[in-house]
């Protein structure tokens, strides 16, 4: 017997209160819409899930039976949103299927998205409510959906229980489930302090490393429950007021302004964790709020979080001053609070009184102290300054472009009798070093005696001469070089003398070892002061040969600037730069050779022993230059080996370079001199030998 249709209305009109607002509706068939439920249901494609009716469950005080005995009847119905049309929902009994009050998909798919409407009802009664469904899918490379995770918060060092939700649909009663769990998607070895209870992942002691997602699985028939909890750990609830950092709480702050001129006062706090609380943190003059100013020229800004950790907040706030006035002056206090106080700090704006005087001052010693520093910085990189400047912006040295060579090298071998390990290395820097890098590294054009002068009966003019074609003297100052008298030359030739005193040429000085204590160094100091323009570059031995070394940069400072090329090794001298004698070496060695053995075959008897005498006296000795050392051979004829491989210096008589032949005399009516003229090999005069093999 059905009961009488009053009592129905009361057992079923009683409305229970939802846990969020909703709003009641009425519709154009009378049935009473409570519009969409504040639960929702979040599944992966592939999951199983169970969707009931909310009506009994938050809505009405009756269960399904007692609903369905009192002769309501229940229905589905299917949108794709809040407002659309509603279809009934042909279940299949299979994957989608009806059950009392509840509708079960195994599994779901993605199609089954949307909103399920399920309305009780008869004749005179009607009330429906709708549930909300979402099928996601698993992010890339993940095993959960980042916009369907469940959220929980943990205290530092405190404890937190992790559920495994919404799976009471999924266990079977009286039986423990049998749940396993993932962080990050990953099976881990967990530490003792974590331990598993039924549904639920205990934590004893939360750290902050725990900041993480946790996924719980659940085996249920032939498909797989999984639920996601993203579990955040924040600092222990503060029970203490906020900390004013800046300006302090302790003192009156006084912040200087002038007027017309912009000012910024600047507040910054600390706030412990509180929560989902916003931090509260304002200015305000004396007892008014900056906003109750009614002053558009002052004006908070927005508060900015500076520091964020565990919800612990380190936050500021600034009182803007677009054009500060007299009205402005005064003080400004600055506060902050939270449930557990208020704490506050002043600040005085004060006027700014201009002194001129001070910052003139400061600014003066601001551009002494500059002056000083780039004085500083240009005393000790003078060098490397000019360089720079020179090998990018600078122009050729147009001075002396009318000469031959860039440098006349002067140097006096060490005697072979006299050598030790000292002068060796001096003999090798001299002879092999300088040159080198002189020509081949950085590409200059040096006249060396020894090797481009070919002596001749005007030794001393020739000197000259290529010292006046020359842009540079340079002078390698050894012992030797000044006991010998190095610089006598210059008194005997007047040209040389007058070029070196007036300045016509720059000498450049290399002091190659310590003279003092060795001569009589008054000697060398007169020299240098009769020089007009004189460097003097100090060799301090193998460890100046380094090509980043500051004797390199100093000796390529002093010599001609111009955009040069290094020379290669291949690379041999041509007429122009063989000296002033070129025309003379560019005789082949098998001319020379005929030459000599004609000039000795055809004269007189007594003058060649006579020659061969004197000559092989004083040539005999052994020569260096390079390393190689060499003697000159006793014989008349000399070896064309020796006149390819080494430097021979010979007079070829003029007739001879023309094709000619001298003409022959007897012994009798040739004079002395004339067989000097006529010889193919010319000893030097005794004061044109004494003086080149000591100077040049």
């Amino acid at each position: 017997m059905k009961a009488p249709i009053p009592h129905l209305i009361l057992l079923y009109a009683t409305v229970t209160q939802s846990l969020k607002v909703v709003t009641k509706r009425g519709s154009a068939d009378g049935c009473t819409d409570w519009s969409v439920d504040y639960k929702k249901y979040q599944v992966m494609v592939g999951e199983p899930v169970r969707i009931k009716c909310a009506l009994f469950y938050g809505y009405i005080r009756a269960n399904y039976t007692v609903a369905q005995s009192a002769g309501l009847s229940l229905m589905w119905y299917k949108s794709t949103g809040p407002g659309d049309f509603e279809e009934p929902i042909a279940f299949d009994g299979v994957r989608m299927s009806k059950e009392e009050d509840a509708i079960w998909f195994r599994p779901t798919v993605t199609e089954d998205s949307g909103h399920y409407a399920c309305v009780i009802r008869n004749s005179t009664y009607c009330m429906k409510v709708s549930i909300s469904l979402a099928v996601g899918d698993n992010d890339t490379g993940s095993c959960y959906n980042s916009n369907m995770k469940y959220a929980e918060k943990a205290e530092l060092s405190k404890s937190k229980e992790i559920l495994c939700p919404d799976i009471e649909d999924f266990i079977t009663p009286y039986r423990e489930p049998e749940i396993k769990w993932y962080k990050e998607c990953k099976a881990k070895t967990w530490r003792p302090s974590i331990v598993f209870k039924r549904d639920t992942l205990v934590i004893r002691e939360v750290r902050e490393d725990d900041i993480g997602n946790y996924t719980c699985e659940l085996k249920y028939g032939s498909f797989f429950v999984r639920r996601t909890t993203e579990l955040k750990v924040t600092a222990p609830l503060t029970d203490k007021p906020p900390k004013l950092l800046e300006p302090s709480e302790n003192k009156l702050t006084i912040q200087e302004a002038q007027i017309g001129s912009t000012a910024n006062l600047t507040c910054k706090a600390f706030f412990g964790y509180n929560g989902d609380v916003l931090p509260v943190i304002y200015w305000m003059k004396g007892e008014k709020f900056i906003e109750d100013l009614d002053e558009k020229r002052v004006r908070e800004s927005d508060i900015r979080v500076l520091k964020k950790h565990l919800g612990e907040e380190e936050v500021a706030i600034s009182l803007i001053f677009d054009s500060v006035e007299d009205g402005d002056l005064g003080n400004y206090s600055c506060y902050v609070e939270n449930g557990y106080g208020r704490r506050h700090a002043s600040v005085f704006l004060h006027k700014r009184e201009l002194m001129y005087t001070v910052e003139l001052a400061g600014g003066l010693g601001a551009i002494l102290l500059l002056l000083v520093c780039l004085v500083t910085v240009y005393k000790c990189y003078k060098i490397e300054l000019m360089l720079f400047y020179r090998n990018h912006f600078g122009a050729e040295e147009l001075d002396g472009d009318n000469k031959d060579f860039d440098a006349y090298l002067s140097y006096t071998k060490v005697d072979p009798d006299h050598w030790n390990q000292e002068t060796g290395e001096e003999e090798r820097f001299a002879l092999e070093i300088l040159p080198d890098m002189l020509e081949k590294h950085y590409g200059y054009k040096l006249f060396i005696p020894d090797r481009d002068l070919i002596p001749t009966g005007t030794y001393i003019e020739d000197v000259a001469r290529c010292v006046d074609q020359s842009k540079r003297l340079i002078i390698v100052m050894t012992p030797t070089y000044v006991v010998r008298r190095g610089w006598s030359i210059f008194e005997l030739e007047t040209r040389l003398r007058n070029m070196l005193i007036t300045g016509e040429i720059k000498v450049i000085l290399i002091e190659c070892s310590e003279l003092r204590g060795i001569m009589n160094y008054q000697e060398v100091e007169t020299l240098k002061h009769t020089i007009k323009l004189l460097t003097v570059i100090k060799w301090h031995g193998p460890k100046c040969n380094k090509l980043n070394s500051k004797f390199w940069k100093r000796l390529q400072y002093e010599m001609p600037f111009k955009k040069i090329e290094p020379i290669t090794h291949e690379q041999v001298l041509d007429v122009s730069e063989q000296g002033p004698f070129g025309e003379l070496q560019t005789v082949s060695a098998i001319s020379m050779a005929a030459a000599t053995s004609t000039a000795l075959a055809t004269a007189h008897p007594d003058i060649r022993s006579t020659f061969h005498n004197t000559y092989h006296t004083q040539m005999r000795q052994k020569h260096y230059y390079r390393s190689y050392e060499y003697d000159v051979p006793p014989t008349g004829t000399l070896p064309l080996t020796s006149i390819g491989n080494q430097h021979t210096y010979c007079n070829i008589p003029m007739t001879l370079i023309n094709g000619q032949r001298p003409q022959t005399k007897s012994n009798r009516e040739q004079h002395p001199d004339e067989a000097h003229t006529n010889s193919a090999i010319l000893p030097l005069l005794p004061r044109e030998t004494s003086i080149s093999s000591v100077i040049w």
